[in-house]
């Protein structure tokens, strides 16, 4: 058994859900992917399918079966006290649920949950050490558009818990459904999903993972990433932050654009300022970033004793 403290974290995504053992020092031990799909297909509720995938998983790592607490990641808009998942359109099951009663009654332990992109965020801030930065926005482009924004500090909840939601931003003349319900969502143009949709439609004879190599030039796809740049230059112009953060599994296909992307970001923000001075960081995320993120996020929220206030991301601590 380690002789560290740690947590087991779990990102949950609609097809995958990853889970580690996370030391304080932030270091990842017996990283595991497998279906979310098949976990929350079997019978017996979703609660039941999440103990019994941390119990199976305890059982399969015998050195990390007494975690200090589990931290869990979710896709979805979370309330302000960070104790019931509220919407999660790719995990229904999940809708106006309270997660941490719920599960902690089950195992036993502290149980802690966020927004899946905060914790990117909370990763890729640790990682390219911009811990003393005024205020850094996130933009990852996976299967949705999520945002992540932390101004001094802490990352931004709102009155509700729902701040940060970039891809629910209507976009005026649109009538695309997003699958929050509304219509018009700067998502339905700016996600994955999009660029999917876009492949069925233009290029029905190509993998996705291989469009931007294949059809680089492709108008479309240009104008695809332009789209992605004018959500990211919306916060920007806004915010006037001192770093971006782009990351998520779009940025991480094969050529993707990064510099057409940036230039578009630059032809969209504001001239002279914030454009002239515009710092983009480029994550380099991969799929244990969010189980550390949420590792990070159950040793701050343990250090500062207060279960519903994880959003302070500055380190203060030390453990011995």
């Amino acid at each position: 058994m380690l002789e560290k403290n740690y947590v087991l974290g779990l990102d949950i995504g609609g097809t995958n859900i990853r889970t580690g053992v996370v030391c304080d020092d932030f270091s990842l031990y017996g990283f595991e992917m497998t279906s979310s799909v098949d976990l929350f297909r079997a019978p017996g509720g979703e609660i039941q399918a999440l103990a019994s995938h941390v119990r199976g998983y305890c059982r399969r790592h015998a050195e990390f079966a007494f975690p200090r607490a589990v931290s869990i990641g979710f896709p979805s808009t979370i309330n302000k006290d960070k104790t019931e998942v509220l919407s999660t359109p790719n995990l229904p099951g999940f809708n106006k649920l309270a997660v941490v009663e719920l599960l902690e009654k089950e195992l036993g332990l502290p149980v802690y949950i966020n927004r899946d992109v905060n914790l990117l965020m909370m990763n890729d801030i640790h990682a390219y050490e911009l811990e003393k930065a005024d205020i850094v926005i996130g933009c990852y482009i996976g299967t949705g558009l999520g945002n992540a924004i932390c101004i001094g500090g802490q990352m931004l909840r709102g009155k509700n818990g729902v701040a940060g939601e970039l891809g629910h931003v209507p976009v005026l003349g649109s009538k695309r459904v997003c699958q929050c319900g509304n219509v018009g969502c700067m998502e339905t143009i700016a996600s994955g999903k999009y660029l999917e949709e876009l492949r069925e439609k233009h290029f029905p004879k190509d993998s996705l993972a291989g469009l931007f190599r294949d059809h680089a030039d492709s108008p479309v796809l240009k104008e695809y990433v332009e789209y992605l740049a004018i959500a990211v230059a919306l916060e920007i112009n806004i915010l006037d932050p001192d770093y971006v953060i782009l990351g998520g599994g779009v940025l991480q296909m094969q050529d993707f654009p990064i510099e057409l992307l940036e230039t578009y970001i630059k032809h969209h923000t504001r001239k002279p300022l914030p454009n002239d001075n515009l710092q983009i960081v480029i994550s380099k995320q991969n799929q244990e970033s969010g189980v550390i993120g949420a590792g990070m996020d159950a040793f701050r929220r343990m250090e500062k004793g207060d279960d519903n206030d994880s959003t302070c991301i500055r380190p203060c601590w030390s453990y011995a």
